[in-house]
């Protein structure tokens, strides 16, 4: 087993993270459809001792000990992580001095402000004139509402189509970005209705993943070709997988075997899967990707800058109402204010983004894309290996990544300047 400290410390802080996504569980009922559990992965099986926030709090003071004079990466990683579950012990035991903006600035290394209107401005004259050259007609609202109806799956089609484009994405995340990966597989693709997620990666173990789609979802096949691509490969279930391959074989340290949400890994886990379709060549119109045409290839890509900006809405969304106390009608209101969102689609997200222990993960779609896409731009394509391995195989905050960027390219990395 790879450790990064002595076992007495890696031991507790796997004890902090389990404790803590046991206790969130209880606290916010993990049976909910909404919270679905903390602990998404625990690859060293070790189970929680701790039963109290107070304990939870010595443990960590317990592991700071060493932690804080650990050199290199590891302290790097570790600092960032005990700050991150320092605060979000605070936010379970409901502390009333700790905003929800402090909250996510240390839990998930994410500084919000509200996202300038115009990048809103930017992006939809930006896809207004690509509806307008595939001759859609009318105003913004009723253009995207043209191409989503022309683009529709039908609901009894969903699970037949993900199964066609996964298989595609599959063979090109192994044959290009991922070279060492065990036989894994999707034990099965299911559809869902009457839930706030629109697609969920969920990992099984022993190199098996299930997804599942919301039916309720008006989907259409560029868009989910997108979601799929995040939920399966080259994104969740890639991520799943290879970290329990990598923990398997002594490449992956203790202290690094989990996925917890609400930490300062979220960025990265949600990024790298928002920019999977590009990690797979599926939205550059010069890379070669037979197993698409050239029509599905532009769809793609006008469905993923769409996307985009739903997420910004999504995000200002749950700015204006956990950071300025907006009313829940007000936000649905501005979600839908411009035509991108169906009824249901906002429902769903301000389910989401006011759920009590959700609320601060949410931020990490909108900024771990920016992080991720303003990385991987910086990366020539002779460098992508060397970018995937930084990715993919070591254990990332935000502020390591954004660090380690700054060594591989010499240059000041800002990723969230302007978004």
């Amino acid at each position: 087993m790879m450790r990064w400290t002595t076992p007495e410390t890696g031991d507790a802080i796997v004890d902090i993270v389990t404790s803590i996504a046991r206790y969130a569980d209880k606290l916010y009922n993990a049976s909910d459809a909404v919270a679905m559990g903390a602990l998404t992965a625990n690859y060293s099986g070790k189970q929680p001792t701790l039963k109290t926030l107070d304990q939870i709090n010595a443990a960590i003071d317990f592991a700071g000990k060493e932690v804080n004079t650990l050199p290199g990466h590891p302290g790097d990683y570790l600092r960032a992580m005990l700050n991150s579950h320092r605060h979000l012990v605070r936010w379970l035991a409901g502390d009333k001095s700790l905003s929800y903006h402090t909250a996510v600035k240390n839990i998930l290394e994410v500084d919000l402000k509200e996202i300038p209107k115009d990048n809103f401005l930017r992006m939809g004259e930006d896809i207004d004139k690509i509806l307008t050259d595939k001759g859609c007609k009318g105003t913004p609202d009723e253009k995207i509402k043209q191409w989503q109806a022309d683009m529709r799956i039908p609901a009894d089609q969903v699970i037949a189509v993900a199964h066609k484009y996964i298989g595609r994405a599959k063979e090109r995340t192994l044959r290009d970005i991922i070279h060492e990966f065990p036989e894994d597989k999707i034990d099965s693709i299911n559809p869902i209705t009457n839930v706030f997620f629109a697609g969920l990666s969920e990992y099984l173990g022993d190199y098996t993943g299930r997804l599942t789609f919301n039916i309720d979802f008006p989907w259409n096949s560029a868009y989910f070709a997108w979601v799929l691509a995040h939920e399966g490969y080259p994104g969740h279930h890639v991520y799943y997988t290879l970290w329990d391959y990598m923990f398997r074989k002594g490449e992956l340290p203790l202290e690094a075997s989990y996925v917890l949400i609400n930490s300062p890994i979220n960025c990265l886990f949600e990024g790298v899967p928002n920019i999977g379709i590009q990690i797979l060549g599926w939205e550059d119109p010069n890379q070669d990707t037979p197993e698409i045409s050239p029509q599905e290839k532009a769809d793609i890509i006008l469905a993923h800058k769409i996307g985009v900006l739903q997420c910004a809405y999504e995000t200002n969304g749950s700015y204006f109402y956990n950071v300025e106390g907006r009313s829940k009608e007000q936000v649905i209101a501005y979600m839908r204010s411009n035509g991108w969102y169906s009824e249901i689609e906002a429902e769903n997200c301000f389910t989401y983004f006011s759920h009590p222990y959700k609320r601060i993960y949410y931020p990490c779609y909108y900024y771990g894309y920016w992080i991720m896409q303003r990385s991987y731009d910086l990366f020539a394509y002779d460098r992508l290996p060397e970018y995937y391995d930084m990715i993919y195989k070591t254990p990332q905050t935000n502020s390591t990544l954004i660090k380690a960027v700054e060594a591989a390219t010499g240059k000041p990395f800002a990723p969230f300047a302007g978004v």
